[in-house]
């Protein structure tokens, strides 16, 4: 009996100390995937790595940041006096000169001076080039043409191409310039032809900048759709001819939008609205490398007033205005008086809130650091150049955006 018991209690002993061990060894293993998961770079719940939208890239890389990563600032003449700039600027845009059909900068429009080639000579924008200097930053000038029969003018003329060329060069002599911006939106009808003379025109354009001593960088901004239908820019050449190709991913809702919704979705496709970045960026990167891209990312919203506080909700016509920053954080900060309500969309990720105007619902589709962060997952996931703000000023006097981008970028 005595020796049976021995042998019982000898059993249990035992099988106290293999449970211990193993409870110690579940307790080690659970510290170690803790310290494990805390010491990797890729959050551990983004919506960008877990998205089956990636399924295209054959080898992604870690979310990190990258030491050589672009921060495009379009600086409008606008904005001037709102403006500061932050440290994290890599490039300063002034935005900008208009490219006349001849080929000179417009200096007058409708018998006014013309207020972008006004405002490039002030003290103002100046100053602002010298504090990009200062801080090893690069100083580049945008030239825009949004008029459709002018395009067409200045493109099809090879010797509006070389007025255009001496006026670029009357521009890099009197400023302090390292680079030039592209903005030619056309919006009419487009013809093989005409893409084939926008080829020419900056093929043109990078052979004559290639003969300086110090050649200028130039980049070009396209439509986020612009990869993926059929628009003024043949992206696989006129890449060719660029440091960078801006791509404009904004505005996929407007003013004039007849229901509200987000100004930039990462994700939603054609399910929600006409698409969304990750599916255009999929087509850029298709025909160009990724490190020539510049993802556009919006410091401003739009409201509207909508007929309820659905997140797709009808608007009323002629009732949108674009929303800074400082206006969402001024409703924020009265959320009470204002009857202020927040919501997140999960499909675009993105914020947008609903308040009260003399009886009236608005809606305002806006970005914020947890937007804005998402957006530089995507950057640093896909290997991109960089990202091109449009544009400096709308966000004010807040640090929350640009803490955002000194941590990712």
């Amino acid at each position: 009996m005595t020796h049976k018991l021995h042998q019982t209690l000898h059993l249990l002993s035992g099988k106290k100390i293999f449970g211990g061990f193993f409870l110690i060894f579940g307790f080690v293993c659970l510290a170690y995937g803790f310290w494990w998961f805390s010491h990797q770079k890729t959050p551990l719940l983004s919506p960008i790595t877990q998205n089956s939208s990636f399924q295209f890239l054959s080898n992604t890389d870690d979310i990190t940041a990258h030491p050589k990563r672009v921060v495009y600032g379009f600086l409008p003449y606008w904005n001037l006096n709102k403006f500061s700039l932050q440290p994290e600027t890599t490039h300063l845009s002034y935005f900008s000169l208009e490219i006349g059909s001849d080929g000179s900068v417009l200096t007058r429009t409708n018998d006014e001076v013309e207020q972008g080639y006004l405002k490039l000579s002030s003290d103002q924008v100046l100053s602002f080039f010298t504090q990009q200097k200062n801080q090893q930053g690069r100083v580049d000038v945008t030239f825009t043409q949004f008029d459709n029969d002018g395009i067409v003018t200045f493109l099809s003329s090879p010797a509006a191409h070389q007025k255009f060329l001496r006026s670029v060069d009357a521009v890099l002599d009197a400023y302090p310039v390292d680079g030039l911006n592209i903005d030619i939106e056309y919006s009419g009808k487009v013809t093989p032809q005409l893409r084939s003379n926008l080829v020419v025109f900056m093929t043109t354009l990078r052979q004559h900048l290639n003969q300086k001593k110090t050649p200028p960088q130039v980049s070009i901004d396209m439509y986020a759709s612009g990869a993926t239908k059929f628009y003024l820019w043949d992206v696989a050449e006129i890449q060719k001819q660029v440091d960078y190709v801006v791509v404009m991913a904004y505005d996929f809702h407007r003013k004039s939008s007849p229901a509200a919704g987000p100004v930039a979705p990462l994700f939603g496709g054609k399910k929600l609205w006409d698409s969304d970045i990750t599916q255009y960026l999929k087509d850029f990167v298709a025909v160009m490398p990724a490190q020539k891209i510049l993802l556009g990312i919006p410091f401003y919203g739009y409201e509207w007033q909508t007929v309820s506080t659905d997140s797709q909700a009808a608007t009323f016509p002629e009732s949108g205005s674009t929303a800074t920053l400082s206006r969402v954080e001024e409703l924020l900060a009265n959320k009470t008086q204002n009857d202020v309500r927040e919501f997140w969309n999960e499909d675009a990720l993105s914020p947008y809130l609903s308040y009260k105007k003399n009886k009236e619902t608005r809606i305002i589709y806006y970005e914020n650091s947890r937007s804005i962060s998402y957006k530089l997952d995507l950057v640093n996931q896909l290997n991109l150049g960089g990202i091109a703000i449009w544009s400096l000023g709308y966000e004010g006097d807040s640090r929350d955006l640009w803490d955002v981008i000194q941590r990712k970028i």
